[in-house]
């Protein structure tokens, strides 16, 4: 059976109709204030709705632009193309994700043309993106950079980009940057330093075939 009320709850006013008196009586004093503050939410509200659809369609659209130039390289013709398309879509969507990674690719077909210079520039704009720190991309592109000076002769460069690789996130990748810094240093007849790393590479070396090379390696530099 329900409690009965007193009479002096009865008299009581109600809390949440209290609430509502009191907001009602904040409008009606400041009621110009109150509809400029509504007004304002509403419009910023707007706004935010707004730049999330444009932001998603220009992502969207950026995308839709990546997947058209990724395409199998055969013939020169082929690699102009694609150099062509990243191109469009960097000038088109340039704060795009898609406009970033496209910066990546274009330093690979450039390095396959042997276009060291032009890849260089690509790897360059890639890593300074912030895109680069994920997955291990970024040591991807360095060690990249690092070949476009080793096959340019430029040791000492190809050094510094291994050596920057490896200091990156290279989970996965360790033994290849190993390899890479002690070739670097036998190119430079740094034979000491050279077995260092080659040593280091061995000790992440799980593939039998790569693991008698690195042992061959090492034999001839003791």
């Amino acid at each position: 059976m329900a409690a009965k009320l007193s009479k002096k709850e009865l008299k009581q006013p109600d809390a949440f109709q209290s609430s509502i008196e009191v907001i009602q009586d904040y409008i009606s004093e400041n009621e110009k204030r109150f509809y400029a503050i509504v007004a304002a939410i509403i419009i910023a509200t707007l706004i935010a709705f707004g730049f999330y659809m444009y932001w998603s369609h220009y992502q969207a659209s950026a995308r839709e632009m990546y997947n058209k130039a990724q395409q199998n390289i055969q013939t020169p013709d082929d690699a102009m193309r694609n150099i062509k398309n990243y191109q469009e879509l960097i000038d088109k969507y340039p704060h795009s994700w898609s406009a970033r990674m496209a910066h990546y690719h274009m330093g690979n077909i450039y390095y396959s043309l042997g276009e060291y210079d032009k890849a260089i520039a690509d790897y360059n704009k890639f890593v300074s993106s912030r895109i680069s720190y994920h997955a291990g991309i970024k040591f991807l592109a360095l060690t990249s950079m690092g070949y476009c000076y080793e096959a340019k002769k430029d040791f000492k460069s190809a050094l510094e980009y291994y050596e920057q690789a490896q200091k990156s996130d290279n989970t996965g990748f360790e033994s290849v940057g190993f390899r890479n810094i002690g070739r670097a240093y036998e190119l430079q007849n740094d034979k000491k330093s050279a077995l260092e790393n080659y040593k280091k590479a061995l000790e992440k070396t799980t593939d039998p075939a790569m693991v008698s090379f690195i042992k061959y390696k090492i034999s001839s530099l003791s």
